[in-house]
């Protein structure tokens, strides 16, 4: 007699396998063929109670890991964690500063100057800097193109009549330098910048300025002003600037970008033990149009693993202030071009190897990004809408080495009483899985049996037990399908009886690679696990009286 039942039991022995990937598993019907239940026994029965069949590479189209994992064409597989760590545009974040400047200009000649005889004339020169900056950097500017904005020169003088030329040499418009007369009674302008261009001048700090040369002719009459007196008070304002393009010397402005916490989940899925991985691969990601040298590096990054402590990335590869990552840019005959750069950290140049298996929860990464000197006489450039933008990823590919634990939820089990004769009519009962596996995992399961009030009764396995793991025999790099004699479990009485009294199953279970420690295996898709679980009964023997 066969009674067929649906229920999960299939999860003990596949997520055993692969809960640490994966959750679930394909069903399909009970295959007869592949259970045997010849034990030569009298009054035998035969119950289904599991049945699984795993094709990996169905079950990965509706996997919840979802686009953390990737498939290679030969299915080879990998894990990989991707997040933006920082982005932006440099007219939102650099900018050229307003700047108001004053002076007096006063008399020099040493004698009083007035002008009083009809057709007299009198000139004299002087000349004002125009701070022009930057509030996020002191660069030194070699030139601005000019979008947008306004200068603002005023004079305020008294008892004086005749003309004030403003000359700046440093304020083009096609290449033209600005100059305007003004009569004295009306000698206040502003000027729309749109179209200019700035080329200032540079002091022995390194300060920028606009030099405006001032021409004031006066005219009968004028006067009197006293030898060292005031001859006129001048204001100028530069407001307002938006730029297209500056030209200069950047050097030293830093961003810093915002911390990037990476949640890892993968690893929240293990539980004790430990798992190596042969390659795993940290990747940092740059796009940048902006005309400058960046240099990236990281103040900190580290592996935070379940219990909060952190694990810090450390080795040669990884950029310090120091020492820097100059990621690519565009030259001046390449401006509005975006240039792609990338840093690969792997075990080769950091200690990334131990830091994966901490197995993290997440990986945090502060990091910085500072434009460095170029050396000679080369500049570089900013545009209004040149951008950046860094990401990083974790790229784990599914090979290495694991000798770890799995504890899984308990399963509801309370229907053996409905299926077998009560425990005194079975004189035996075995469990029985017969299995074809094809992954490179060998699993050593646990069943806990507990009662209806969760409470630990007995357990099934005697630690012996092994789901045997595959290995490739053919040379291929691939594990080839092993399938290994059914695996039997006979039950005691006590535990027969246990079996009855259970209304929950809880699965515990070690899984370590084939031939751990000794080599690293590769998982891909088209790997899978066949099995078919079963209860095989002797029946005691009722004879007439």
């Amino acid at each position: 007699m066969i009674i067929a039942k649906n229920n999960n039991i299939t999860a003990i022995f596949i997520i055993i396998f692969l809960a640490s990937f994966t959750e679930g598993c394909i069903k399909e019907e009970f295959d007869q063929s592949k259970f045997d239940a010849s034990l030569d026994l009298r009054s035998g029965l035969a119950i289904p109670i599991g049945f699984s069949h795993l094709a990996f590479e169905e079950y990965l189209t509706d996997s919840i890991v979802g686009e953390e994992l990737r498939i290679d064409k030969d299915g080879f597989l990998s894990l990989y964690y991707f997040a933006p760590l920082d982005s932006g545009i440099m007219e939102d974040i650099l900018s050229v500063s307003d700047a108001t400047f004053s002076t007096q200009l006063t008399n020099q000649t040493g004698s009083v100057i007035l002008l009083t005889t009809p057709g007299a004339t009198f000139s004299l020169s002087d000349s004002v800097n125009i701070p022009v900056g930057s509030a996020e950097v002191n660069a030194g500017i070699d030139s601005i193109e000019v979008l947008s904005g306004t200068i603002f020169l005023d004079v305020n003088s008294a008892n004086l009549t005749g003309t004030v030329t403003y000359m700046i040499n440093g304020l083009q418009l096609n290449g033209t330098p600005f100059s305007i007369t003004r009569n004295l009674s009306n000698p206040d302008f502003t000027l729309s910048l749109n179209g200019y261009t700035i080329i200032p001048e540079h002091d022995l700090a390194g300060n920028n300025f606009l030099k405006c040369n001032i021409l004031l002719t006066l005219q009968t009459p004028s006067g009197p002003v006293s030898s060292g007196g005031t001859i006129l008070n001048l204001q100028a304002n530069l407001t307002d600037i938006a730029y297209e393009t500056i030209y200069g010397d950047f050097s030293g402005y830093t961003i810093d970008f915002p911390s990037l916490n990476i949640p890892t989940p993968f690893f929240s899925k293990l539980n004790g033990g430990e798992i190596i991985f042969a390659d795993p691969k940290l990747k940092i990601f740059f796009s940048n149009s902006v005309g400058v040298p960046f240099g990236i590096y990281f103040d900190r990054i580290d592996a935070i693993d379940r219990s909060g402590i952190s694990h810090p990335l450390s080795g040669p590869g990884v950029p310090l202030q120091a020492s820097p990552k100059i990621i690519g840019y565009p030259s001046l005959n390449q401006a509005g071009q975006i240039i792609n750069d990338s840093l690969v950290i792997d075990g080769n140049n950091s200690n990334l190897s131990a830091f994966i298996a901490s197995s993290p929860d997440s990986i945090s990464i502060e990091g910085s990004a500072e434009i460095v000197q170029l050396s000679g006489a080369a500049t570089t450039f900013i545009r209004n809408d040149s951008r950046y933008s860094v990401s990083a990823a974790i790229e784990i590919p599914l090979w290495g080495k694991a000798d770890f634990l799995i504890l899984l939820d308990t399963l509801e089990f309370d229907y053996l009483s409905s299926s077998l004769p009560p425990p005194e009519e079975i004189e035996k009962l075995i469990i029985r899985t017969s299995i074809t596996n094809s992954f490179p995992l060998t699993a050593h399961p646990q069943i806990y049996l507990l009662d209806e009030n969760r409470i630990l009764i007995d357990s099934l396995f005697t630690g012996t037990e092994k789901i045997e793991g595959a290995t490739d025999t053919n040379g291929d790099g691939k594990a080839d399908p092993l399938k290994q004699a059914p695996l039997d479990v006979e039950l005691t009485r006590a535990e027969i009886d246990n079996l009855f009294d259970a209304r929950f199953l809880l699965i515990k279970g070690s899984i370590m690679t084939t031939d751990f420690p000794g080599i690293d295996v590769k998982l891909y898709s088209t790997y899978f696990l066949d099995y078919n679980v079963g209860l095989i009964a002797q029946i005691k023997v009722k004879t007439g009286e």
